[in-house]
């Protein structure tokens, strides 16, 4: 979410998750107080880490930056949803060839202070509203970072991470 007062926002999820999600509470928040690439140098952002439900992620942006001026212009709001893959560069040409809208034809962007870090973008035309990240996973180890975790939402078989259709019984 695009914030105004990182901060602020963090104590008030805080009370919020308390309530609601108390698990999101139990690992260290991964915070950066400085993301220092591209055009939106600058910004500030932090993590509720939650190994086993929703990750929820605040920017703060820096002034006159592309996300500060938008968040000047629309307030604060949802940015995007964020998927893992290992593979950023494959899941962006596969996603190319259906067809899908992708701001910037799919480029993969890398983080210089997270060099294993890669990252692209599904665009709004083709959700429905919501911008996408596609990334390559990543896990805390509870010391207040991202670390590279290959591998950790592989599929690896019925039973594993059942889909609907393995969960949901057929009816005639």
């Amino acid at each position: 979410m695009v914030v105004r007062d990182l901060d602020q926002a963090i104590e008030d999820w805080t009370k919020i998750l308390r309530v609601l999600d108390p698990q999101s509470l139990e690992k260290p928040i991964v915070k950066y107080d400085e993301f220092s690439s591209g055009d939106d140098a600058g910004m500030k952002w932090a993590t509720f880490v939650n190994e086993y439900s929703t990750e929820i992620q605040f920017i703060q942006p820096a002034p006159g930056t592309p996300l500060g001026k938008r968040l000047d212009k629309v307030g604060e709001h949802v940015h995007h949803l964020c998927f893992s893959t290992d593979d950023v560069p494959a899941a962006m040409e596969k996603m190319k060839a259906e067809g899908l809208h992708l701001p910037g034809d799919g480029e993969t962007f890398n983080d210089p202070d997270m060099t294993w870090q890669k990252w692209s973008w599904v665009g709004p035309k083709s959700t429905h509203g919501c911008l996408i990240e596609v990334a390559s996973p990543y896990e805390s180890r509870d010391d207040g970072k991202w670390h590279h975790a290959p591998g950790k939402f592989t599929y690896k078989g019925p039973g594993e991470h059942p889909s609907h259709a393995e969960t949901v019984p057929v009816s005639a």
